[in-house]
């Protein structure tokens, strides 16, 4: 059975999307929300006064919202989280849908890269 897998843009309305697709996903439903490395792209900083750069800094603020958010989910046991790796440095983040959670069940791996699906 083929799963649907979406493609989240990380804009001004990502995190209504994102619930959006979080409410009508099927167990096994894939959403990539975010390509590159995670870990250094939140870390972004682009000052207030760089005026030029405002939708890059609410890209990366609205970037933070969503990964935080997923990452409450995923420890929640609502999805499955994985990377898959595209090229030096750059991963394909995706969170699978999952609608049952078991008891004593571990919901998400504490360290960074345990989930890490290497192509």
């Amino acid at each position: 059975m083929a799963r649907n897998r979406t493609v989240l843009e990380v804009d001004t309305g990502a995190l209504g999307e994102y619930y959006d697709w979080l409410k009508a996903a099927s167990n096994g439903d894939v959403l990539v929300y975010w390509q590159g490395d995670l870990q250094y792209d939140r870390q972004v900083v682009i000052p207030e006064s760089d005026v030029l750069r405002t939708a890059d800094r609410q890209r990366i603020n609205m970037l933070n919202v969503i990964a935080d958010r997923i990452m409450r989910d995923a420890k929640a046991g609502e999805l499955s989280l994985t990377q898959f790796r595209i090229g030096e440095s750059i991963y394909e983040y995706r969170a699978t849908r999952r609608r049952q959670s078991y008891p004593g069940q571990s919901k998400v791996s504490e360290t960074p890269h345990d989930n890490l699906v290497l192509a």
